[in-house]
């Protein structure tokens, strides 16, 4: 069976040969795995590529091919897909955010005037958000004239030649949230206090980051008409303790916006998954009410998050993606109590067939490479 059909049995909710899994981390993560695995002695390392989106920024040994062979090697069944952005207009990009030029040592210039740190860590270099360029701008004619990113620092011809790459996958299109983005333009701090004393001000800025979105998504299918099978957006509402704001504060302006992004997603016939970290248990009947099909990452360890509870109230209604916890039990447990974990969430979030098998967010560089092939070892020698 097709990664694509068994990934449309789940969302249906029915039963396959087996529940389909995922695969995604940082860029070291895939360099370690590439070469463990040998995939570099069957491609060559090449300066020259690239990837759709990326945690590491400039040249980089491994790109999309190297990717799709270890994706394939592993048997997975899905893949988010970011629209790669152009090499003459960027410098790379962060999960699918362009990011245009170095501006002084360790600092990047991205979209919207946002300004990200390089910092160096034992396994590499990772990006952090700077200085928000209108942290200092509370009014909101200012914000509303605030002109819109070009478009075209997206390449869409390159993504319509990637995806049949992808043959087989059901391939979700990355797409960035309007809440965080928000927050990064804004700063968090003014963002939050914007949604209790100045709400025009907040919502200029969401109002244009739905503007940018729309249009993103549709030049993205301009191009690629039959390819995507679903948008993954990325917006976290949520911390280990719980809600960021409040789920009043939420319904009001972030759940309408939302509902209008995912609305426009079906209208091009695709499925919409919503990538939230943290514990977001309170609104969950909100993103099914809107029409949410798949929730990204289920952190195990946040506020309210508990999977048997989830699988029990929701999984009925919703596909669960992610699950296995990349706080304590990856990086921390023997193999053997990844694969137990395995199981526990194969009966809890999969309980209705609706579950998507992967990390609870990117595996990450102090995970052993043991246990991250516990993961698929164990679901490609279950019985179902």
């Amino acid at each position: 069976m097709l990664g694509r059909d068994r990934l449309y049995k789940a969302l249906d909710h029915k039963a396959a040969d087996r529940l389909p899994l995922a695969f995604d981390a940082t860029y070291e993560v895939i360099e370690s795995l590439v070469k463990y695995l040998g995939i570099d002695k069957e491609i060559p390392p090449n300066p020259e590529s690239t990837s759709t989106y990326s945690t590491k920024v400039g040249p980089r040994e491994f790109g999309t091919d190297h990717e799709i062979a270890l994706r394939r090697k592993l048997e997975t069944d899905v893949v988010i897909v970011g629209c790669p952005t152009s090499k003459e207009k960027t410098i790379g990009n962060w999960y699918g955010f362009p990011l245009i030029r170095r501006i002084e040592d360790n600092t990047i210039e991205g979209a919207w005037g946002i300004r990200f740190q390089e910092f160096e860590y034992p396994y590499g270099k990772y990006i952090e958000m700077g200085a928000p360029p209108l942290s200092k701008i509370s009014d909101h004619k200012i914000i509303e004239s605030y002109p819109l990113p070009d478009l075209d620092l997206y390449d869409y011809s390159s993504l319509s030649e990637i995806l049949p790459k992808y043959d087989g996958f059901f391939i979700f299109l990355m797409m960035n949230g309007i809440h965080d983005i928000s927050r990064f333009i804004r700063g968090t701090e003014e963002f939050y206090t914007d949604l209790l004393i100045s709400p025009k001000t907040a919502e200029a800025l969401l109002d244009k980051l739905l503007e940018f979105n729309l249009e993103y998504l549709s030049k993205c299918m301009e191009k690629t008409v039959g390819r995507i099978d679903a948008v993954f957006c990325g917006d976290d509402y949520g911390s280990q303790r719980g809600m960021l704001i409040s789920p009043k504060t939420w319904r009001k302006f972030i759940k309408p916006r939302l509902a209008e992004v995912i609305s426009n997603a079906h209208h091009y016939g695709l499925k919409y998954c919503h990538h939230s970290c943290g514990g977001i248990y309170p609104i969950i009947p909100d993103l099914i009410e809107i029409g949410v099909d798949i929730l990204n990452p289920i952190q195990p360890k946040a506020a309210g998050m508990d999977p048997v509870q989830l699988g029990n109230e929701f999984g009925k209604d919703i596909v669960f993606f992610g699950g296995i916890d990349e706080q304590n039990t990856l990086p921390n447990g023997t193999k053997e109590d990844v694969k137990a974990e395995v199981r526990q969430r194969i009966e809890s979030l999969g309980k209705y067939n609706g579950y998507i098998i992967s990390p609870s967010h990117d595996f990450q560089p102090d995970t052993p490479i043991e246990n991250i092939l516990a993961i698929y070892e164990e679901v490609l020698n279950r019985k179902f």
